[in-house]
């Protein structure tokens, strides 16, 4: 007699209008068509994020741009869409009413991650190669456990590292004049 067997099936994968969907206070990311759960943020990392924001929205109402927090989704393709620590978007580049739940098309001019232990891998190399495909010119990885920020700078598709302030400097990126960002500041 033969044996009856059910057929396998494949599952449907996730797509950016799922993405979009999820309640606003889901944390995880679209990878590869698969919902991922990140790493719950720690005291330091939301310590980071808030002084990020409050440095640099200060700065962008004398300046012109508008920051946004964690939370907003960045639209790789289809089946990839991330959620930066911190976005800012200069002036005439700020998503229009109809992109309220995320960015389908377009790019922050920076995208700013905060390094927890268990992201290492993913925010070095594949944050780093979804925002270069996007055109995202500039990605700023702060790495609490080092004490630095490293400044990377999008030349011909590829990031390369601008400027690694640590410690206690004071990172001055070129192109935001006037924009002061004391390291001490992130560090508890």
């Amino acid at each position: 007699m033969p044996t009856l067997t059910r057929p396998q099936t494949t599952p449907r994968l996730v797509t950016w209008g799922d993405f979009l969907k999820l309640d606003e206070d889901d944390g995880r990311e679209l990878l590869d068509g698969r919902l991922v759960e990140g790493e719950v943020p720690t005291r330091q990392h939301e310590h980071i994020v808030v002084t990020l924001i409050t440095l640099l929205t200060q700065w962008a109402w004398r300046h012109g741009g508008r920051t946004l927090a964690s939370g907003y989704k960045v639209r790789i393709h289809e089946h990839r869409g991330v959620m930066p620590d911190l976005q800012y978007f200069r002036p005439g580049n700020f998503p229009g009413p109809e992109q309220e739940q995320g960015l389908a098309e377009g790019r922050p001019d920076v995208a700013v991650e905060v390094i927890s232990p268990g992201s290492r891998r993913y925010d070095t190399v594949r944050k780093r190669a979804d925002y270069a495909a996007i055109g995202v010119p500039e990605y700023w990885l702060i790495d609490p456990k080092r004490r630095t920020l490293t400044r990377l700078v999008l030349r011909e598709g590829e990031y390369a590292a601008a400027e690694e302030p640590s410690g206690d400097e004071v990172f001055r990126p070129d192109g935001f004049e006037g924009l002061e960002i004391p390291l001490a500041r992130l560090w508890l």
